[in-house]
């Protein structure tokens, strides 16, 4: 028998996040999240050093991330849900998953029970 090899092929993938939501409502700013993610995004152990491996683009109110190393979904959530923390808008903002990579950002549904209201 033939010995198994492993063939190393450069996989791209690209990552879409929706802001219009929030974009609209002029409380999130896709520059400003482009920004958090080129100088927060970790490589190989180092910070903000992109190189060719990682774009980050906005696309109108989308923010694109496309990839060419090993980069997930989870680590896209974990960093957006940081910068939503440090701009204090995380209480009202959620992160959430649409299709495979592709997600949306979206306000908590603030729906007031009217049964409740109407007991009392």
């Amino acid at each position: 028998m033939a010995p198994i090899t492993k063939k190393t092929s450069n996989v791209t993938k690209t990552f879409t996040v929706d802001c219009a939501t929030p974009t609209e409502n002029g409380v999130f700013d896709p520059e400003s999240y482009v920004k958090y993610l080129v100088e927060h995004i970790k490589i190989e152990g180092h910070v903000g050093q992109l190189n060719e491996q990682i774009t980050v683009s906005t696309e109108g109110t989308k923010v694109v991330v496309v990839s060419s190393t090993k980069f997930s979904g989870k680590y896209l959530k974990y960093l957006t849900k940081r910068y939503l923390k440090k701009n204090q808008i995380r209480d009202w903002i959620r992160f959430i998953s649409v299709k495979k990579n592709e997600y949306k950002l979206q306000f908590y549904s603030t729906s007031v029970d009217e049964e409740d209201e109407d007991e009392e």
